[in-house]
Parts: structure tokens; C-alpha cells; sequence
């Protein structure tokens, strides 16, 4: 992949420095370990969740809105190694994938781009027990009433992640004031009002996140960058640091990030290719 001269000087010198844009400062690093691994098989045409599956090196992912109900077991060569519809779901607009400590994974069913959805739900699926799915249904709590105001669009999700015993969503804002907004759930089947954590203004569109195994950071995806927030143990709110940014333009639309491990993240975008970066 050829690189510009500007980057490989950048490269060279490999120091952090501060960026500041629209109000924002930050610790700001370059893409000079990201690594392209593979093209995706054909059937994964809108890759929009990633995450860890049984065996070393492998993962799972999905199709995006309006495709089968379907999870994608990959490799690391792009290789399909299995193709699993998952019983009794449907794929209204399939966001993002979590995994808990006891292997459960959770698809969020949450993509709401016109902010009218009222059937957001997360599945809850052992993937060893046959595939049933569980759901979690939810609303957000400080849903207003009747329509939303174009410029007040901030009840899309893209982004979730698991972390002891919680389901933690992030707001896609679609509105005027690019804020994304934090919301707890329980990771237990039923019907339940999300809990407002917090706000941080952003300057990008979130479209994942994922927490790293030793649970110390966090990956909050927007297209071509990695938000990389420090975390305190017992610590939920998560996004009150200010956070390093892995500029990674390389990547193009990236919608689904994951930490393979607690230096290694992982990442799909539209253009249908996988991604490794090293921390």
C-alpha cells in the first residue's frame, strides 16, 4: 500500500502529538500498523459487527439492514469456515456484535438511521445451545414523543459493548450536535428502559465499540478513526478521559472494530476487507 511522503516522514519520527480541531484536544496517532489481512467471502457483502468466535484466529460477523439472519464464521484469510442462520430473528438493521464471559453472544438489532424505529432489541445467543436467541427489548428513556426534530436524530445505535453483567450502547447522532450518548442495559431477555450514563460531543459518526478483554479500554469506532479511552476499574463512565485517536483513513468506511486482544484490534468496513492494527 503505497503511503504519501508527509506519512512516512510522520511515520519516521513516530511521536504522538497533540490535535486539536473544533474544541477538542487530543493525543493523536498515525496508521503505520494497520495491516489489511484479507478480503471478505462474497457473502458477507455489508459487514457491520465483529467478534471473537471459538477457535484461535477466527471470528464472527454479519450482513448489515434488510439481509438474512445470518452469523459468518471467518478466518484471518478471509476464508468462510461456516454459514449459521440464526433460528427465530430477523435482520431489521443488525449493528454490532458483544460477547460476555460465558460465551454468549449478543446482536444488536439497533440501527434506527430515521430515529422512528419502536422495535429495538438485542439478541442473546449461546452458540451452544443450537442458536436460540433471547431478546432484550429496550427503549431509550429520554425518547421524546411523537416525531423527532431532523436536527435532534440522536437515537440511532451502531455501537455496543458487554462489560460485567451490562450491555453498554452508544448513540449514532444524527442530528445537529454530534454528541454520543451513553446508555446501560441489563444483559438478561425482557423488556427494559436503558439508563442514561452520559454524553460526549464527538466529531464523527460512531458505528462500534468494544471494550478490551482486561476491560482497562475502550474502542469507539467512527469512520476512519479509533477513539481509545482509558478506563478505571468500577469505572462506567467510560468516556470522561480524553482519549487517544488512531487516525486510520486507510481503513475507509469502517463500521465494526474489535479487540482481539488487549494490544490487538480488529476491523471490517464497507469496502468488505479485514483489518489488523497493533496498539
Amino acid at each position: 500500500m503505497k503511503r504519501p511522503p508527509s506519512f512516512l516522514l510522520f511515520t519516521l519520527i513516530s511521536l504522538p502529538f497533540i490535535f486539536f480541531l473544533s474544541g477538542f484536544t487530543f493525543s493523536y496517532l498515525t496508521a503505520s500498523d494497520l495491516l489489511r489481512l484479507a478480503k471478505l467471502p462474497s457473502a458477507v457483502t455489508e459487514s457491520s459487527g465483529l467478534e471473537l468466535a471459538d477457535a484461535p484466529n477466527t471470528y464472527w460477523t454479519h450482513n448489515d439492514a434488510g439481509n438474512a439472519p445470518v452469523l459468518y464464521k471467518i478466518d484471518e484469510q478471509g476464508k468462510l469456515l461456516q454459514e449459521i442462520t440464526v433460528p427465530g430473528t430477523t435482520n431489521t438493521d443488525w449493528e454490532d456484535l458483544a460477547k460476555d464471559n460465558k460465551g454468549y453472544l449478543y446482536i444488536g438489532d439497533t440501527g434506527n438511521n430515521s430515529n422512528k424505529r419502536k422495535d429495538l432489541h438485542i439478541y442473546k445467543v449461546s452458540t451452544k445451545n443450537g442458536l436460540k436467541a433471547q431478546e432484550i427489548h429496550f427503549t431509550y428513556p429520554d425518547l421524546p414523543k411523537g416525531k423527532i426534530a431532523k436536527e435532534d436524530r440522536n437515537f440511532d445505535c451502531e455501537a455496543f459493548f458487554w462489560h460485567n453483567g451490562k450491555l453498554y450502547l452508544l448513540s449514532k447522532d444524527r442530528g445537529a450536535s454530534r454528541f454520543a450518548k451513553l446508555y446501560e442495559l441489563p444483559d438478561q431477555p425482557g423488556t427494559h428502559t436503558a439508563r442514561l450514563v452520559g454524553k460526549k460531543e464527538l466529531p464523527g459518526l460512531v458505528t462500534s465499540a468494544d471494550i478490551s478483554p482486561d476491560g482497562r479500554q475502550l474502542a469507539v469506532l467512527t469512520y476512519g478513526k479509533v477513539h481509545l479511552y482509558s478506563v478505571a476499574k468500577g469505572v462506567t463512565q467510560f468516556l470522561t478521559q480524553q482519549p487517544k485517536i488512531l487516525d486510520l483513513q486507510e481503513s475507509g468506511q469502517a463500521e465494526a472494530v474489535l479487540f482481539k486482544d488487549s494490544r490487538t484490534l480488529m476491523l471490517t468496513n464497507e469496502e468488505g476487507h479485514l483489518f489488523k492494527y497493533s496498539l
